[in-house]
C-alpha cells in the first residue's frame, strides 16, 4: 500500500509538471506574439513621430512665408506708414466716438 500511494503521488506530480510545462509553452508563445505586436507599435510610433516632425517643419515654413507675404502686402498698400499708426491713435481718442452703453440700449 505504501508503494501504491507513492506511485499515485508521483503520477499526480508528473501530471502537474506536464501542465506547468504546457502553460509555460503557451506563455512563451503569448509573450512572443505580444513582443511582435509591441515591436510593430514602436515602429509605428517612430514613423508617426517622424511624420509629425515633418509637418511641424512645414508649418513653421508656411507661417514664416505667410508673415513675409503679409509684410509685403502691408508695404504695398501702405498700411505700415507713420500716418496710419497715428490715425489708429486718433481713432482711439476721437471726441465724436460713441460711448459703449448697456447691451440693448439705443446709442
Amino acid at each position: 500500500m505504501f508503494g501504491t500511494r507513492k506511485r499515485r503521488r508521483i503520477a499526480e506530480l508528473e501530471a502537474r509538471v506536464e501542465r506547468f510545462v504546457e502553460q509555460l509553452a503557451e506563455a512563451r508563445e503569448d509573450a512572443a506574439a505580444g513582443m511582435g505586436a509591441s515591436k510593430r507599435t514602436c515602429q509605428r510610433n517612430v514613423h508617426l513621430s517622424n511624420q509629425l516632425d515633418t509637418v511641424r517643419a512645414q508649418l513653421t515654413a508656411q507661417t514664416r512665408r505667410a508673415d513675409q507675404l503679409q509684410a509685403r502686402l502691408d508695404d504695398a498698400v501702405g498700411i505700415n506708414t507713420p500716418d496710419v499708426d497715428s490715425g489708429a491713435l486718433w481713432q482711439q481718442r476721437r471726441t465724436d466716438k460713441p460711448k459703449p452703453g448697456p447691451i440693448g440700449a439705443p446709442q
